[in-house]
């Protein structure tokens, strides 16, 4: 049979064989026939043949795979579309009933644009004779099971009749390619027929020579025993059960005048020969059908006993009443015929009742007898066996026989199979125990191990995939040489058996024949291990390999010693992947002399350029040979430079880290942060003063405005505008107008303001300032410099609060009342209050405190307040009665004194302004900052608590700066895996390496870290200043990088990726901004790729090699030109990580950097990846054929049928399609609830995706694929963008942020409702079958109170657990309310 290998099933993980490949490239350079051993894995070798057909020679024809039986075509069509999910394959077969297929059209239509078609060789025969197939159409012909071509098999006649015609007119470009599958190339004895074989199918047939050895250790050779017994004599009239009996006798006395032919050729006045024929011959539909039936019975009677012949009759009796009832069953026989029948059978007396089955019931025919005695001494607690029986009848009742018999019942599971054709045959209607629907389950079963006993036709002798067994039984001996060789290849466990009933009666003669066969067996097993004893002791021969290699820098020797060891490390360190084999695989050739060289291929992770090496020597010794081969490997890999000069790999070596960084702790000692009232001081020697004006406006209201003017010693930096906090209802925005030279300013003038600022300074506080004027930084009126001595005459000082009173004083003009009685307390008045004491009026004055927050520029903790002014009413609360004699008022408005409050905060955003200025003018100088707003946010540490910090901008460049070392590293280093790219971009954006880059170039006197404290805030003064010397401050090593991070995001927000790289370029010298040029276009990149894909994916590729490269799995070690997906998967996490930055940055919705940390650990979630990527069809369309009853006819249907991204992903893995299987299957059913809560929830899906479980390579495609669209289009996001809409991630995105959908973790939602007194625990646990699952465990206060278990990963535990645990704690938060 040509089946992928129960060894290879049981591992799971497989890579194609040395022999397989052997194979494979043997059918490469001429038409082969593959003659292995059953079980070693020839259908491989067909799929690798496929797909290679496919990728780099005739595409455009059309791949035909013939196999023997209807089942065995859906067998090898099933192994078809699990390993290339991607080609466009299907079955044709009788039971798409093809022979009434009589117009081209249709043919036309179920062929177009096939790739594949998987059918029976007379499926094919049929099609080419009536002209419907041609030869030219196809471009590879594969014969499983191949020693059918012989004779007028329709294998041959496909051959003889059209393709051997061809290739002598044509010529071999004409002619389709031919490979041949066979365990067993010679079906009889004829030592001619092998190459009469060979002949038919003009192909050579071939097996392993150079990898023998390799097949040898994947096959077992069962042991052959003989069981005997002595027949039985049917001809004895005593033998034979009664019910037998009565049936014989019935059917020989019948009346042939009651069949119902008879009578109708009686009632015929034309038909007289015929019933002159039919009463001679007595052959009639009917009899001939009992006739059947009791040599049937007859048959099973001698082969089984009385117990089986009596079940068989009863059975058939009561199937054949089955049928009558269902009219479908029996569309060709009329209702007399029935009748005829049912009575005939019903009127043998005997047979009224079912056979007993009670032990001493159950009497066995030698035969039988001798097999169950031979069952019963197996005691393999892990049987799996196999009987072949001849008669469908036999098997049917066989199985059932030893499903019920005492000595089996109980240690065997047992199943019929007779196949899928030749049951609905006319013929067989009486007798047929055994239909399809019956026989669905029955391989799926064994394969499972919920059956481990099958009773057999040859239909499973070839071809049908199923388990290796322990025992394989002939009940009836084998009719050939390709039968024997075909059972006994069934029987390939380790010490398994294959056992031939021998009758006693046997010619001596027929007994040799399988005598000569089992020690020409024995023979040939004997030849293989004295082969494979000389090979042993050939590797004892000395054989010195004096290969050596240094290198002089460091003087590191390589020998070929060693070598094997080395390479086997450089393989170890390579990135670990679920059914990925990274060890090196080694083959060897052999030259004329029986030398030979080895050569060593390397996991499709490592450049194709030296993935495989050959040794440049032939050798006696394979040991020698792969020696050489190794050495040679890793001489290559050091000139690659995938080894350093220490001839070690590089991963977590120095070679990954561009420059040595060196360790820091978490708090170092770092400049103080950067006074830029220093430098005014000074300035103000030699002064340049420039003035600007302030504008102040209240909750934007035109009505209330204030201008004032802020004047500096140098040049004023663009102030932007302030939002300051007065309340919850009052909010102040202070605009600032560009600054103006003033030139010649008297003394007298500068000597107004300081005095103006100190009055402003004063007039909200209690607290008297000092008498020092020398601000550095000076505020005014918005007024001519020649009236500044007048407004501060008018304004300056105070008025007790009775002189006031009686100059009647118009409110909104009154200034601070002041309580002299309370250490000045500065108050708003709000009304004056008299009352008469006798004769004499008493002046009380109602007035409110002022608003204790001095911070305005923070929005928090804001009550709801009032301002004195005509634009806000004023409110009874919090009013206090003072005596006006105790009071003073100042002159200054209320209106004018509140400036004295933003005077803190405007010199605290100014002083902010200043070192951003400087920061832009020095080391940031090459950057061109358009303003200092986005460096002020990056500049600011969350501690210092200024309006804004570098939390978002810190997220941005993060992702920014990944995203620019990922490409450089993918550009400079073709040559590094992804393993060596992830540790290399590690090593540079490591936050002690951003740490140092801060310090390198002095960014940490530019941090803003001091809290800015209004309360404990002054003025900053010229002589305080000038004297000052600067310190230095503790600072976490973190915050440095952190300010890194956020000055490469607040350069990506002012300039795009430009200006980004620009700012990465100045920190970090090292990283070089590498432009993204893809790989020279090859002439055909190989490939298996649908049209539609190219276009679904929103993007057409210049260079297909990229995308088919995007699309091979790291199993895929057969293509050695094409590179794994890893480094493209790597580069694509990062354009996908960028991708989603740039669409949070830029979107209305503006959220806090927590809040875009969830929101992208949502989206890039490997689960909701995969289940885009499950989700990502491509419409393909399908034609078949439906029967039009009414017309006599076909018509033709065509659909849209969708076609996943994860068919395309080329891998040779078999448990990955097993486990692809699966999640398949949870996506099925889980798709609904994820597609709506995407669509509609809440909530993001974290339970459903977590449950979904998806295998990795679900989601590594979608960012492989991302990688490669970004390389093709030199780097275009844009365009990366489109293919990341197209998948549905986007989307998504625009509904969090519009929705504000909750994408926080349950498990984080749990901590915060339990303030993080909840305990999560969880763990692998393994039941007594050894079934792992995962059990998760949240304790809070020590107890217990959620316990989940079952799940298929720790996610998913922690998830149901988490929300078992949302729900207990918000249930409890109920209760208390």
């Amino acid at each position: 049979m040509a089946s992928l290998s129960d060894q290879d099933l049981e591992m799971g993980l497989f890579c194609p064989r040395n022999y397989q490949t052997e194979m494979f490239e043997a059918s490469l350079q001429e038409n082969i026939i593959v003659a292995m051993d059953t079980g070693s894995g020839k259908t491989h070798v067909a799929l690798l043949r496929i797909m290679n057909e496919l990728e780099t020679r005739r595409p455009q024809k059309l791949i035909w795979f013939l196999a023997p039986t209807v089942a065995l075509c859906f067998q090898q069509h099933d192994v078809i579309t699990k390993n290339l999910p991607a080609v466009k394959s299907r079955t044709l077969t009788g039971q798409d009933k093809v022979e009434l297929w009589t117009e081209q059209a249709i043919w036309d239509a179920i062929l177009k644009d096939m790739q594949v078609v998987v059918s029976t060789h007379a499926v094919l025969a049929d099609a080419m004779s009536n002209g419907f197939v041609r030869v030219s159409q196809l471009g590879l012909l594969i014969f499983d099971e191949a020693h059918h071509c012989m004779r007028r098999h329709p294998a041959n006649r496909i051959m003889q009749d059209f393709y051997h015609p061809t290739l002598v007119k044509q010529g071999p470009d004409a002619v389709p390619g031919i490979l041949g599958l066979t365990a067993s190339p010679v079906v009889r004895t004829n030592s001619q027929e092998l190459s009469m074989i060979e002949s038919n199918m003009n192909a050579i047939c071939k097996t392993p020579r150079a990898h023998r050895q390799e097949l040898l250790t994947h096959t077992h050779r069962p042991h052959l025993q003989q069981i005997w017994y002595t027949p039985v004599n049917i001809d004895d009239p005593t033998s034979g059960t009664r019910t037998l009996r009565a049936l014989i006798h019935a059917w020989e006395t019948i009346d042939l005048e009651d069949d119902p032919y008879v009578k109708q050729l009686r009632r015929s006045t034309f038909d007289g020969k015929a019933l002159q024929k039919a009463l001679l011959t007595r052959k009639t539909y009917c009899n001939e059908s009992l006739r059947r039936f009791v040599e049937r019975s007859c048959h099973i009677f001698q082969e089984l006993g009385g117990w089986a012949v009596d079940y068989f009759i009863h059975a058939s009796i009561r199937r054949l009443r089955e049928k009558i009832d269902d009219s479908a069953l029996m569309l060709d026989w009329d209702n007399e015929e029935k009748e005829y029948l049912a009575s005939f059978l019903s009127n043998i007396a005997t047979i009224q009742s079912d056979p007993p089955r009670r032990p001493e019931d159950f009497i066995p025919s030698p035969k039988l007898e001798a097999l169950i005695s031979f069952l019963s001494s197996t005691d393999d607690s892990t049987f799996s066996g196999l009987i072949f029986a001849k008669q469908r009848a036999t098997v049917t009742v066989l199985a059932t026989l030893l499903s019920v018999h005492p000595l089996t019942k109980d240690r065997f599971r047992c199943a019929a199979f007779v196949g899928w054709s030749g049951g609905g045959n006319r013929k067989d209607l009486i007798g047929e125990l055994l239909s399809m629907q019956m026989q669905r389950d029955t391989l799926s079963e064994f394969r499972s191990g919920q059956k481990n006993l099958i009773v057999a036709t040859d239909v499973l002798e070839e071809g049908i995939d199923i388990s290796a067994c322990s025992v394989v039984i002939c009940y009836d001996k084998p009719a050939n040489v390709k039968s024997f060789v075909q059972r006994r290849g069934r029987a390939r466990r380790k010490e398994s058996t294959f056992a031939i009933l021998f009758s006693t009666d046997d010619e001596l003669c027929d007994l040799r024949k399988w005598q000569l066969l089992e020690e020409a067996m024995i023979e040939a097993y004997q030849d293989d291990e004295r082969k494979r004893c000389e090979a042993l002791a050939l590797e004892t021969m000395a054989e010195v390999v004096t290969e050596r290699f240094e290198v002089e820098s460091t003087g590191a020797v390589l020998t070929a010693d060693t070598a094997v060891a080395r390479l086997h490390h450089f393989c170890s360190i390579l990135p670990q992947q679920p059914y990925v084999d990274n060890r090196p695989e080694l083959s060897f050739e052999y030259d004329g002399t029986g030398r030979r060289r080895g050569t060593f291929k390397l996991p499709s992770c490592v450049h194709p350029d030296v993935r495989r090496t050959r040794g440049e020597k032939w050798w006696t010794t394979e040991r020698a040979a792969t020696k050489e081969a190794a050495f040679q490997t890793c001489k290559r890999l050091y000139e690659f430079g995938l080894l350093n000069d220490h001839l070690l790999p590089l991963t977590r070596k120095p070679e990954l880290r561009l420059t040595d960084f060196g360790g820091l702790p978490s708090i170092i000692e770092v400049a103080e942060q950067y006074d830029p009232w220093t430098d005014w001081a000074y300035s103000w020697s030699s002064p340049d003063i420039h003035q600007s004006r302030i504008r102040v406006q209240l909750n934007g209201n035109p009505e209330y405005q204030l201008s004032m003017s802020l004047m500096g010693p140098t040049v004023l930096p663009a102030l932007d505008a302030m939002t300051l906090f007065w309340d919850s209802q009052n909010i102040f925005t202070l605009a600032f107008d560009a600054a103006q030279r003033v030139p010649l300013v008297p003394g007298d003038v500068i000597e107004h303001m300081r005095a103006i600022t100190a009055l402003y300074l004063q007039a909200p506080s209690s607290r008297s300032i000092r008498e020092e004027r020398d601000y550095v930084a000076l505020f005014g009126p918005d007024l001519p410099h020649t009236e500044l001595g007048a407004w501060l005459l008018k304004n300056g000082g105070n008025d007790t609060a009775l002189d006031v009173y009686s100059r009647q004083v118009a409110s909104p003009t009154m200034g601070i009342v002041r309580d002299r009685t309370r250490y000045d307390e500065p108050l708003l008045f709000k009304k004056w209050v008299v009352t008469e004491d006798g004769d004499v009026a008493v002046v009380e004055m109602e007035c409110h405190s002022l608003p204790k927050r001095r911070n305005l520029l923070q929005r928090q903790t804001l009550a709801q307040g009032e301002i004195v002014t005509t634009a806000v009413d004023t409110a009874p609360a919090k009013a206090r009665i003072i005596p006006a004699t105790a009071c003073t008022i100042d002159r200054l408005p209320f209106t004018d004194t509140i400036f004295g409050l933003f005077i803190s905060a405007i010199l605290d955003r100014l002083e902010a302004t200043l070192i951003a200025t400087r920061l832009c003018e020095t080391i940031l100088q090459d950057v061109q900052f358009s303003s200092t707003r986005h460096v002020i946010t990056a500049i600011s540490a969350p501690t210092a608590q200024s309006p804004t910090d570098y939390q978002r901008y810190e997220f941005f460049g993060d992702s920014v700066l990944k995203f620019t070392v990922s490409c450089q590293l993918y550009m400079q280093h073709p040559n590094w895996p992804e393993g060596y790219l992830s540790e290399g971009r590690d090593e540079i954006v490591q936050n002690n390496r951003l740490a140092r880059a801060a310090l390198d170039v002095g960014l940490d006197a530019f941090i803003l870290t001091r809290r800015f404290t209004p309360r404990k805030w002054t003025a900053p003064l010229i002589s305080e200043k000038a004297v000052e010397v600067a310190g230095k401050r503790p600072l976490s090593s973190k915050v440095l990088a952190d300010v890194v991070e956020s000055l490469i995001g607040a350069a990506y927000m002012d300039g795009g990726q430009a200006k980004a790289h620009t700012c990465i370029r100045r920190l970090l010298p090292e990283i070089e901004i590498c432009p993204i040029t893809p790989p020279p276009v090859h002439e055909s990149a190989p490939h298996v790729m649908n049209d539609s894909l190219k276009q679904h994916l929103g993007y057409t590729f210049v260079n297909e090699a990229l995308l088919v490269e995007a699309l091979t799995h790291p199993s895929c070690r057969s293509d050695a030109s094409t590179q794994s997906y890893q480094r493209l998967e790597f580069l694509g996490d990062a354009v996908l990580d960028m991708v989603v930055v740039h669409a949070m940055a830029h979107h209305a919705v503006e959220c806090p950097q927590g809040e875009m940390t969830m929101i992208k650990h949502a989206l890039t979630n490997a689960n909701l990846l995969a289940f885009f990527c499950m989700e990502f069809v491509v419409a393909q369309e399908h034609t078949d054929v439906d029967a039009v009853p009414a017309a006599g006819g076909f018509a033709l249907r065509s659909e849209q049928k969708p076609i996943e991204l994860w068919r395309f992903m080329r891998s040779e893995a078999l448990d990955l399609n097993n486990a692809r299987e699966t999640v398949l299957h949870r996506h099925s059913q889980l798709r609904a609830e994820i597609v709506h809560a995407l669509h509609h929830g809440a909530q993001y899906p974290w339970q459903a995706l977590s449950q979904l479980n998806a295998d990795k390579f679900f989601s590594d495609i979608v960012e492989s694929i991302l990688g490669a669209i970004f390389v093709d289009s030199r780097g275009d996001l844009d365009v990366c963008a489109m293919f990341v809409e197209r998948i549905g991630l986007l989307p998504y995105l625009r509904r969090i942020l519009a929705d504000r959908v909750d994408v926080m973790h349950p498990r984080h939602t749990a901590q915060r409702l339990s303030k993080g007194e909840a305990l999560f625990t969880a763990k692998r646990v393994v039941d007594g079958s050894g079934n792992a699952s995962y059990r998760c465990v949240v304790k809070r206060n020590k107890e217990e109170i959620v316990v989940v278990e079952g799940c298929l990963s720790s996610e998913e535990a922690e998830v149901k657990a988490a929300n078992a645990t949302i729900g207990i704690l918000r249930a409890n938060a109920v209760n208390l309310v």
